[in-house]
């Protein structure tokens, strides 16, 4: 689906293993999670079970929103910044959100569950917005030896989101139910970025140049 979709559907994996980072057991936490695995649509209902998870996706797809977010990544080296802006269409309703920025790691992990695996992540940023306002976040984010090593394979995430998850009681389940905080809108950076992943400046790779000078 990730293949399928590239334009409209944004994974982020959170490893519970040996791959497992605070942010993403933070992430599990939220949601009060339980089963592995757990897969959520737009913070708002559990994908459970996956025969059916492209058939939500789709159907989810026609629910409107009145958010909008465009993301932009730059940097050198290890060191890359993230800038999200986050706005409330003029015709839309007020919110209260917050945003969540995510350099995650393709092909990383076991091979069953080795896509955009979660690297790093900020710690949620509030904002209040009316009709026709825009909030610019940014992070900045020092990529691993890992990242480091698959440039083609990073990538950056960010999301707005309700602040407040609220306890969707169930019996069923041994901690008594999963949380749930809608997301209202997502963006998605994917490599080559602005910067030393462009044109293989820093890996020497001159395939691409179009005038190589000595």
């Amino acid at each position: 689906m990730i293949t399928d979709y590239p334009d409209t559907l944004g994974t982020i994996v959170y490893h519970l293993d040996s791959h497992s980072i605070p942010f993403g057991i933070m992430r599990w936490n939220l949601y009060t999670g339980y089963y592995i695995p757990h897969s959520v649509h737009d913070g708002i209902y559990d994908a459970w079970p996956y025969t059916t998870y492209e058939a939500k996706f789709i159907s989810q797809q026609s629910v409107t929103t009145d958010v909008t977010i465009d993301m932009t990544v730059w940097g050198a080296n290890d060191t890359w910044n993230a800038r999200t802006t986050v706005c409330v269409e003029p015709s839309g309703d007020g919110k209260t959100l917050k945003v969540w920025v995510v350099q995650a790691l393709d092909n990383w992990g076991a091979s069953y569950l080795d896509r955009n695996g979660a690297k790093a992540g900020n710690s949620g940023i509030d904002i209040i917005l009316a009709p026709g306002e825009c909030t610019t976040v940014d992070e900045v984010f020092v990529l691993d030896s890992d990242s480091l090593a698959a440039p083609n394979d990073v990538k950056f995430f960010a999301w707005a989101q309700d602040p407040v998850f609220v306890l969707d009681p169930d019996p069923t389940i041994p901690n008594g139910g999963y949380s749930w905080a809608e997301v209202y809108q997502g963006a998605k950076a994917l490599a080559p970025f602005e910067g030393v992943f462009v044109d293989g400046f820093e890996t020497g790779d001159e395939s691409n140049w179009s005038v190589v000078t000595p």
